[in-house]
């Protein structure tokens, strides 16, 4: 048993694929290809491929983005604005990309002025913006010359519109600004259903979110197993007809192999239980 144990944990981590989905270093000077912003109540908007120093950042060793960054000088649009802008990323639809995990990478450099300024970021769930980091304090010291990187798990927001914000609000008051250099996203894609592909099989949703994975084939589909990451069966079905559900609501979160049977051909693929 301990060695069937291992080789499905083998086999379960092999269909995993690592796969960057979105990047952007925001080197250019203009606004990379399906990015959104808007503008704060000046009229002063983010400066992009910014290679200077960042104001606030200290005088000996300030931040500088050497290859480019996109920054919001709150200073620089004056005084007496209650200043809140943002900058959207494309959206992406993950779950066509066979995406079960999802995460962001973020390096960003914050200069508050006595306390006053906030960076969050906001990610699309499909229906509504939800936070995901919210940033009040001065990222690192003064005179550090280091900005911070950030990743942050966003696999329970995976959804066909998947999208990225983020805020700069000055909060009423005059501040340095912010400054990102970098934005990843990345992903586990599972793989094909290799064997499988020809009988026009498909499976949805997944992640399953509602309890329930819907199974679909041109042919009857013969044999359903479902297995934990430990290698143990935690379901066992002989559907025997085109469409199959499988009732997932007594499992626990995390993620499980399904192993079905056509015809003789097997197939296997990863779904991540909400």
């Amino acid at each position: 048993m301990k060695k069937l144990n291992y080789i499905y944990i083998v086999f379960f981590m092999s269909i995993m694929a690592n796969a960057q989905l979105q990047e952007e270093n925001f080197n250019a000077s203009s606004l990379p290809d399906g990015w959104s912003t808007t503008e704060a109540e000046s009229g002063h908007s983010w400066e992009f491929g910014y290679t200077g120093n960042l104001k606030g950042s200290g005088i000996q060793n300030p931040t500088s983005f050497q290859s480019g960054g996109v920054v919001f000088n709150d200073y620089k649009s004056g005084d007496f604005n209650h200043n809140v802008v943002s900058l959207t990323s494309p959206s992406i639809d993950l779950i066509k990309e066979s995406v079960a995990e999802a995460s962001l990478e973020i390096i960003y450099n914050l200069r508050t002025f006595s306390n006053d300024g906030k960076f969050t970021v906001n990610v699309w769930d499909g229906t509504d913006w939800r936070n995901v980091l919210t940033v009040s304090n001065d990222t690192n010291e003064e005179n550090s010359g280091e900005s911070t990187t950030s990743t942050i798990d966003v696999s329970q927001y995976i959804n066909n519109e998947f999208k990225v914000k983020f805020i700069y609000d000055d909060e009423d008051s005059l501040t340095w600004g912010l400054g990102i250099d970098n934005y990843k996203l990345t992903g586990v894609k599972s793989s094909n259903v290799d064997g499988l592909e020809s009988i026009g099989f498909i499976y949805y949703p997944n992640p399953v979110n509602n309890d329930e994975l819907t199974l679909v084939s041109s042919k009857d589909i013969s044999i359903v197993n479902v297995y934990n990451t430990l290698g143990q069966r935690v379901i066992s079905k002989k559907p025997s007809t085109l469409e199959s559900k499988l009732d997932m609501y007594n499992l626990a979160s995390g993620t499980y192999l399904v192993q079905v049977t056509i015809n003789e051909k097997v197939g296997n693929f990863k779904v991540i239980k909400q």
